[in-house]
């Protein structure tokens, strides 16, 4: 039999309230995992004492380190890991009972694949107040040998979600001179095209596996601050960096470049909703990298402000209306 084992790896900061639900969901799964890799990340409630506590029937290892953000704790815990697959899971989330189960019969009716993604949903949490709601629905479901098929399948279908919670990966892709999480916020954004790049067989699954808690505090409700525009920049950084890969495809450089011009134009947005000053060091070289009049016209459009304008936001609104007429009629 094909070796499916999966190995899960926790990040945990101050989630004592939601901990031993998120580990109860992994416990009382069909089959379980075959092992489990829990990272205390300088926690200053009572998330340790939890994890140190709770017990499990296969191999449970708990770590306790200084605070130093969650993708240091993954990385860690890929160090750690022994299973041919990886998944990262968050300590305030939950999984259906049927997950490992699901994925290890599919790893092994795909012919073993390099990523399998799935689909998940949020849930609110009871003391919750915000207005957000995601659904990540994949879409489609198959298997792809090719990359450009994926992404095609994936953008068709608005279904390029980034988070880790959202696929299980061969560990082989991971680790030291290979594919690490960023120290900064958008970790999960800036190494999802590395990743997807880096893989050359993908499977899909349009089932619910995943459940997201949406609740105060978290990093997703987080009002902007300088963590956030750090990060910005950090994926912004590594999107260049991919774009300039040698022997990618015309159509691959065209996933990045929209990758791209999506994370400079969030990075304004950032930057405006934090109070911030912009730096424009990568919106230039991400500019004279790609060659994009678009990104061009938004930097410059950004800068002076003009994207606030109604009159300029009405003009642009006509003039995409104008274009897409004109490619409609050829």
């Amino acid at each position: 039999m094909a070796d499916c084992s999966i190995s899960i790896i926790i990040p945990a900061y101050n989630v004592d309230r939601y901990l031993e639900e998120a580990l109860d969901s992994i416990k009382s799964q069909d089959e379980l995992p075959d092992e489990v890799i829990l990272i205390d990340d300088g926690s200053t409630d009572l998330t340790l004492e939890i994890a140190q506590s709770y017990q499990f029937s296969i191999p449970y290892h708990v770590i306790s380190i200084d605070n130093n953000g969650q993708g240091h704790a993954r990385n860690l815990g890929i160090r750690r890991a022994s299973s041919k697959y990886l998944y990262f899971f968050d300590s305030d989330d939950c999984l259906t009972n049927n997950f490992i189960g699901s994925i290890k019969r599919l790893i092994e009716r795909n012919q073993q694949p390099d990523i399998l993604l799935f689909s998940g949903q949020s849930f609110r949490d009871t003391e919750y107040r915000g207005n957000l709601c995601f659904d990540y629905r994949r879409g489609f479901s198959g298997f792809l040998d090719d990359r450009v098929a994926f992404l095609d399948q994936a953008y068709s279908h608005n279904a390029l979600f980034v988070s880790p919670c959202l696929y299980v990966s061969k560990r082989s892709l991971w680790g030291q001179n290979r594919l690490e999480f960023g120290k900064n916020f958008y970790e999960d954004d800036a190494i999802f095209y590395p990743l997807i790049f880096s893989c050359s067989s993908f499977a899909v699954i349009d089932e619910v596996f995943f459940l997201r808690r949406l609740r105060e505090g978290s990093t997703m409700t987080t009002a902007p601050n300088t963590k956030h525009m750090n990060g910005a920049l950090f994926r912004m950084r590594t999107a260049i960096d991919l774009y300039r890969s040698p022997n990618l495809t015309r159509r691959e450089r065209w996933y990045i470049k929209k990758r791209l011009e999506e994370f400079c134009s969030l990075y304004f947005l950032i930057a405006r909703a934090s109070g911030q000053k912009s730096s424009y060091k990568y919106i230039i070289e991400a500019i004279t990298t790609t060659r994009s009049i678009k990104l061009t016209v938004k930097s410059l459009s950004y800068a002076i402000g003009a994207d606030k304008s109604p009159l300029i936001r009405n003009f642009v609104h006509i003039g995409r209306r104008l274009l897409q007429r004109r490619l409609n009629h050829h």
